[in-house]
C-alpha cells in the first residue's frame, strides 16, 4: 500500500484569464520566443531510462515562469457565477490526492486552483492524457505525408516484428492500434510487468497471441499505443518527442518536462508525458478550436473529428474513439482524455469550455481518482449565465 505523505494543504484560489484569443484564435499566436524554447527541447535530457514500463510519478518543475501571458479577470465577464464556479471547485478539493484544477470558457482562463502545494510550473505525469496527444501526432504525420493512411498496417513500417507473422496478424492496422482493436493479448497493469522484462518491448507486444480478429474487438492496451510511437519514430525518422515538439508542442509553447523511453529508444507511446496543468489546458484549448492554433491549422481537422466519434460505447457511461473518450453530460456531449489517477481534459464544445484536473500519483501518495462529470453536471454547467 502506498502511503501519503503527511503535511499541510495549501489551496490557492487564482482567477486569471490567459491571453488565449491570439494562442488558440485567429490572430497573432504563441510569441516566438516560447516557440522556440519549446522546439529546441533535448529529448535525450528528458528521456526516461526505459528499466520499467510505468515510472514513480515524481515532480518535475517546468523553468519557464508563463506569468507573462496570463492576466485577471473575473468568471463573471465570461458568462459564469463565481460563487458556484467556487463552490464546486472546494467541493472537488475536498479529494485529498488533486492537484489542480482549471476552468477555461471562452478563451480566458476562468479559474485556477492549486492544492496541496501544487502551482502553475509543476509538471507531473499526465499518463494516458498523452494517448489523446498521440492521436494528434499520428494525424499530424498523415497530413505530412510521413505515414500513407491510419489504415495501412503496422508491418508495412515495423517489418522487422512481424515479417514472419501469420496473415491475420500482419492485417493489424494504426487505426486499430489507436482504437484499441487490435486483437492482441493484452491484460492492461498486468502485462507491462512481463513486457519491461524484456529487452524489446515492441517486439514482446507484437509477439502477444492474436485472441481475436483486428478491428472486431475492444480491448485497452498500453501495448498498443506504444507501438504505434514506434511506427510513428519509423515513419519520421525522428523520435516521438522530438517530431512532438517541432510539429505540436514546440508552436503552442509547450515543453513537456520528461518524456519515458524504453530500452531500445521508442519513447513511450501513450504514458509517462509529463506537463503542467497549463499545457493540458492548451492542448484542451487546441481541440475546441478545431485544431487550430494561432491561425494555423496545427492538427487536421479530422482528428479532432475523429477524437468526439463514438468508436466504442465501453458501457452505460463512456465510450472511446482514437485515444480520446466521450461522455454526455446534461444533454451535452464531452469529449476528453483520461489519464490514470484524476489527469483530465474535457472538452465541452457547445458551453466552449475546457476544464483539466490533475491528481498526485506518485508513490508517496494514496490516489483516488476524481469524477469530473459530476462537478461538470452538478457545479460548472450550471455556472454558466448565458447559454
Amino acid at each position: 500500500m502506498r502511503l501519503r505523505k503527511q503535511g499541510s494543504r495549501r489551496i490557492a484560489w487564482v482567477v486569471p484569464v490567459l491571453s488565449l484569443l491570439a494562442l488558440a484564435g485567429c490572430a497573432e499566436g504563441p510569441s516566438s520566443k516560447s516557440t522556440a524554447t519549446a522546439a529546441a527541447v533535448d529529448c535525450d535530457r528528458i528521456a526516461g531510462n526505459g528499466r520499467t514500463f510505468y515510472e514513480s510519478n515524481p515532480t518535475y518543475t517546468d523553468p519557464r515562469d508563463d506569468g507573462e501571458d496570463w492576466s485577471s479577470a473575473e468568471p463573471e465577464a465570461q458568462g459564469m457565477d463565481s460563487n458556484k464556479l467556487r463552490t464546486g471547485l472546494t467541493k472537488l478539493g475536498n479529494n485529498a490526492s488533486l492537484l489542480s484544477a482549471l476552468v477555461i470558457r471562452h478563451d480566458r482562463l476562468v479559474a485556477e486552483r492549486y492544492y496541496d502545494g501544487s502551482g502553475a510550473q509543476r509538471s507531473n505525469n499526465v499518463h494516458s492524457v498523452s494517448k489523446s496527444v498521440l492521436q494528434a501526432l499520428v494525424h499530424i504525420a498523415v497530413e505530412k505525408g510521413d505515414i500513407g493512411s491510419l489504415d495501412d498496417p503496422v508491418a508495412e513500417y515495423l517489418p522487422e516484428y512481424l515479417g514472419k507473422a501469420s496473415p491475420t496478424k500482419k492485417k493489424i492496422t494504426i487505426r486499430h492500434m489507436l482504437t484499441m482493436r487490435s486483437g492482441l493479448d493484452w491484460t492492461e497493469d498486468s502485462t507491462e510487468s512481463q513486457v519491461e522484462k524484456t529487452s524489446d518491448w515492441v517486439r514482446a507486444i507484437l509477439g502477444r497471441e492474436l485472441v481475436s480478429a483486428p478491428g472486431t474487438t475492444y480491448n485497452y492496451s498500453s501495448g498498443n499505443t506504444h507501438v504505434v510511437s514506434a511506427v510513428l519514430q519509423k515513419a519520421t525518422g525522428m523520435s516521438t518527442c522530438r517530431f512532438a515538439h517541432q510539429n505540436l508542442f514546440g508552436p503552442m509553447g509547450i515543453t513537456a518536462e520528461h518524456w519515458g523511453r524504453d530500452p531500445q529508444g521508442v519513447f513511450s507511446g501513450g504514458y509517462n508525458v509529463y506537463l503542467t496543468p497549463r499545457e493540458m489546458a492548451k492542448f484542451g484549448l487546441l481541440y475546441l478550436h478545431d485544431g487550430k492554433w494561432g491561425g494555423r491549422q496545427l492538427v487536421p481537422r479530422g482528428a479532432v473529428r475523429a477524437a468526439q466519434a463514438r468508436t466504442t460505447d465501453v458501457d452505460d457511461v463512456f465510450a472511446y474513439s482514437e485515444g480520446w473518450w466521450t461522455q454526455t453530460i446534461s444533454e451535452r456531449p464531452t469529449y476528453f482524455a483520461w489519464g490514470y489517477g484524476g489527469q483530465f481534459v474535457y472538452v465541452i464544445p457547445s458551453a466552449d469550455i475546457v476544464l483539466v484536473t490533475s491528481e498526485n500519483t506518485s508513490e508517496n501518495s494514496i490516489n483516488k481518482e476524481i469524477n469530473p462529470g459530476e462537478f461538470i453536471r452538478d457545479y460548472l454547467l450550471p455556472a454558466m449565465t448565458d447559454p
